[in-house]
């Protein structure tokens, strides 16, 4: 082991309402130990103020009510809350405290150690979200190295697990092998 500093550990957060589905949110409503339709939106979801749930409740519109037990919502009911879930723009973005990014220090020194590259630069850029599901880009370029072959290698991770399915269909690789003018780089 190269790095004694160990990446924070992820911790377990609530679903935003914007990555929510039908199944999720009937099965949130199943477990709430919760009395009421509003307290189960300010408390079960994440992002959620009391000021914004009284907002949805009405944007809802007839049969919910705010004292309504969670447990009383039907299929459809569940469906039409999903949908103004999904279609809201006014929620913050995701916390994204329940992610445990590597770091660009134990990125570089991991790089470091198998590649044994000539030059090496790391980047991370700060948390994003698409669809409520929160992420964080970190990414490292080397140049040289041992055992490299000849061109360019993409490596893909997701927490920390090298994605091996479709290698080269992502964006960094096209840009890298199409767009860019290596010799100018010699």
């Amino acid at each position: 082991r190269r790095s004694e500093q160990m990446p924070s550990p992820a911790r377990e957060v609530k679903h935003h309402p914007s990555s929510v589905n039908n199944l999720l949110v009937q099965q949130l409503l199943e477990r709430t130990r919760t009395k009421t339709f509003f307290k189960f939106l300010t408390s079960d979801l994440s992002s959620v103020s009391p000021a914004l749930a009284k907002r949805l409740i009405a944007e809802l519109g007839n049969g919910f009510e705010e004292g309504m037990s969670p447990g009383d919502l039907s299929d459809k009911q569940v469906t039409r809350l999903v949908q103004l879930l999904r279609s809201v723009e006014l929620f913050k973005a995701p916390d994204g405290s329940c992610l445990s990014p590597l770091g660009e220090y134990n990125l570089n020194l991991g790089i470091r150690k198998v590649l044994e590259p000539t030059i090496i630069a790391t980047a991370r850029d700060k948390p994003g979200a698409y669809e409520g599901h929160p992420f964080i880009v970190e990414a490292a370029v080397s140049v040289g190295g041992k055992e490299v072959k000849e061109g360019i290698t993409v490596l893909r991770f997701a927490n920390r697990i090298p994605l091996l399915f479709e290698g080269g269909a992502d964006v960094a690789t096209r840009v890298a092998t199409s767009k860019i003018r290596w010799s100018n780089y010699k």
